[in-house]
């Protein structure tokens, strides 16, 4: 055969042009399946933006909680004022003085001649000494019996003004509102449960994953085989022409022949191109499934058999699907949420209770006193009367949307039904096709068997052989087409069951 060696490099040269990615990743690792999806799980980058689904969700659940939460203020102010305003008491010190003077003068004298009718008694006399200053009537009987009065001193000039608005301020706030309201129950709840609509949603996507990752692998590995079944094709095809030309040259066939024979060799080649275009593209989509990007990975692995409980029907395998299927969960979540967000569109009509507090502090007193500091505490409630019909609104809106997470539920119950039963026909369907395509490679692997006894006792020619070789190369193209499909469909039934994670899980077992 080294002839035909020989013959094969033109047009093994020309079927090359394109790079090929099998040569290009012989030297990488080889890749098996279980490996893939375990890469998908972790670096996908949709499953990455994905799970940040469920931290938001607990942010939303967790934002009930704040309906009963005290709200703590804390404020700080400096402020320039663009004056100083004062009250100051010496400038009317005098004049005080000389219009009340003389009646303080006179008091001594008015008292002691109560004192002496019996008018003011000792409680009377306790009050009238504290009034003007003495510490208890005893301290003012003395003045009396020295000879001295009780005249305030109403000299000023020394006092301090008193401010009113000093010029230059600094403020310290802090105010509490604690609001008591029924609305964090329902909201909790609904909260909760839109955390597990998003762990539903999580899931989803997850089984999604896998069976996109196994879809995609089962692709390349498909163009990846197929490569190799046409680059033998090639070479049987340069031999069919080179064969066809030396019957030319001798003139045992016409010429139409051996064109028929360079077309058939043309086409050959344009179907490995072609097919390693195909595999560099599921290549690519592989590595962007698995999150690694293209590249860095070498010959891929068979796919590994799938094994499905062939004892049930399609029914077990639809009322499996309802059961575990994470959109079901999550739908069903979800219109627990909207029941309970309806309830909280209800409860926005009753009053709400609130305890509230504040203290304001500022570093200088203003006023007629000395304090620095007030505070202040209450208790209030609020009853709804009219907002323009919004409450109203939203009440109706919630109810609304309740129905519609209702009935989405019974939607999707029958969908998941559906594909799960789909699903199983699928299976079927490729289980049925596997005989079939056995078949047809034993069929094509007796006709090369013939062929070859007939070559080796002179009675064909050179091309017989390579003809029932090609045919015996498509047979087994078509088996392990076959063989994929059945196996890919056995996944499908897994993820229309909401298993396919599971399944990939045991991969590694």
């Amino acid at each position: 055969m080294k002839w035909l060696l020989l013959l094969l490099v033109p047009a093994l040269a020309s079927a090359q042009e394109a790079p090929s990615m099998v040569q290009a990743a012989a030297s990488a690792p080889s890749l098996r399946l279980e490996a893939a999806l375990h890469t998908a799980l972790s670096e996908n980058k949709n499953l990455v933006t994905a799970q940040e689904l469920l931290p938001q969700a607990m942010a939303s659940r967790d934002k009930a909680w704040a309906f009963i939460q005290p709200n703590i203020d804390l404020g700080l102010q400096y402020r320039v004022n663009d004056r100083e305003i004062a009250f100051d008491m010496s400038e009317l010190g005098d004049g005080l003085g000389d219009a009340f003077g003389g009646i303080y003068g006179n008091l001594g004298f008015i008292y002691g001649e109560l004192f002496q009718l019996g008018t003011i008694d000792g409680d009377d006399c306790n009050n009238l000494a504290e009034i003007n200053g003495f510490a208890d009537c005893a301290e003012l009987t003395n003045v009396f019996l020295e000879g001295g009065d009780i005249e305030p001193d109403t000299d000023t000039d020394d006092a301090e003004p008193t401010v009113i608005q000093p010029k230059e301020q600094f403020f310290f706030n802090a105010q509490v509102n604690w609001p008591l309201s029924p609305r964090v129950i329902p909201l909790a709840v609904a909260g909760e449960r839109q955390v597990d609509a998003a762990k539903a949603q999580l899931q989803q996507i997850k089984e999604q994953v896998v069976y996109g990752v196994v879809q995609a692998y089962a692709g390349a590995y498909g163009a990846q085989e197929s490569v190799g079944l046409l680059l033998n094709q090639v070479e049987l095809a340069a031999a069919h022409h080179k064969d066809t030309d030396a019957l030319f040259r001798a003139g045992v066939i016409t010429k139409d022949v051996l064109l028929r024979a360079q077309v058939e060799e043309q086409k050959i080649i344009l179907q490995l191109k072609q097919a390693q275009q195909a595999h560099r593209t599921a290549r690519r989509g592989l590595g962007l499934l698995m999150g690694t990007g293209i590249g860095g990975h070498g010959r891929l692995e068979p796919l590994p058999a799938v094994v499905v409980d062939t004892g049930t029907t399609g029914e077990d395998w639809a009322e499996d699907a309802i059961e575990h299927r994470p959109e079901v969960r999550g739908a069903q979540a979800q219109a627990l949420a909207a029941k309970n967000i309806s309830i909280d569109a209800g409860l926005q009509f009753l009053p709400t209770v609130a305890f509230s507090g504040n203290y304001n502090w500022t570093d200088q007193s203003a006023g007629f006193d000395d304090k620095q500091g007030a505070w202040w505490i209450g208790v209030g409630a609020s009853i709804p009367v009219w907002d323009g019909g919004i409450r109203v609104h939203q009440a109706r809106e919630a109810a609304s949307r309740q129905r519609q997470a209702v009935a989405n539920v019974e939607a999707l119950r029958q969908q998941v039904a559906a594909e799960a039963e789909d699903a199983w026909d699928a299976w079927l369907s490729a289980q049925d096709s596997l005989p079939v395509a056995t078949l047809e490679r034993d069929l094509a692997a007796e006709a090369f068997r013939l062929a070859e006894v007939r070559y080796r006792a002179g009675a064909s020619r050179q091309v017989e052989i390579l003809d029932a070789r090609a045919v015996l190369q498509g047979a087994e193209l078509s088996l392990l087409q076959a063989r994929i499909s059945e196996r890919v469909a056995g996944v499908r039934l897994m993820q229309a069951v909401g298993e396919a994670r599971t399944w990939a899980n045991g991969l590694g077992g």
